[in-house]
């Protein structure tokens, strides 16, 4: 899948959050759109796999853990008085489910093969792959970047005026 559409489909998990947290739900999902993408750093490296290692639920969980570590240290450090364990755990929550949105559309995909996402490897090898269009449909890829924004902007309008919708 391409850019777009992995930035729709981040935008499509994230609904349930905005809908029910508004503007800070927003901000979620902003920041796993940041995210998002990635699993696909294995392009830029030989030596890893395309939908290798990056592409398992135990890289989101690391990846969340540490965003989440990190994050509480600095705002331990912050010369403001936050809450600092429920910020980082939201924040550390925020980046697993970006990542995890990627796997998620990868495996709506054809990928076959080495391009089937094994999101359990190394404890399970098997694929998760819906197979429903290729990943460089232009179709698929800006309907659900389009789908992403226009449920963003409906879950803050759900939120904040309701009587419109």
């Amino acid at each position: 899948m391409y850019k777009d559409g992995h930035w729709g489909i981040a935008l499509l998990l994230m609904l349930p959050l905005t809908g029910l947290f508004g503007i800070v739900g927003f901000a979620m999902s902003v920041v796993a759109v940041a995210v998002c993408r990635l699993p696909d750093l294995d392009h830029d490296h030989d030596w890893l796999p395309h939908r290798g290692p990056t592409h398992t639920v135990w890289f989101a969980l690391g990846v969340g853990a540490l965003a989440c570590a990190g994050l509480y240290v600095g705002l331990l450090a912050a010369p403001v008085d936050l809450p600092a364990w429920p910020i980082a755990l939201l924040a550390g929550t925020t980046v697993f489910l970006g990542i995890i949105s990627h796997l998620l559309a990868d495996a709506l995909t054809v990928g076959r093969g080495v391009h089937a996402v094994r999101p359990f490897r190394p404890v399970s090898p098997l694929p998760l792959r819906f197979g429903l269009f290729r990943a460089d449909s232009r179709g698929w890829n800006a309907g659900f970047l389009v789908g992403g924004i226009v449920g963003q902007v409906l879950a803050l309008c759900w939120f904040y005026v309701p009587e419109i919708l």
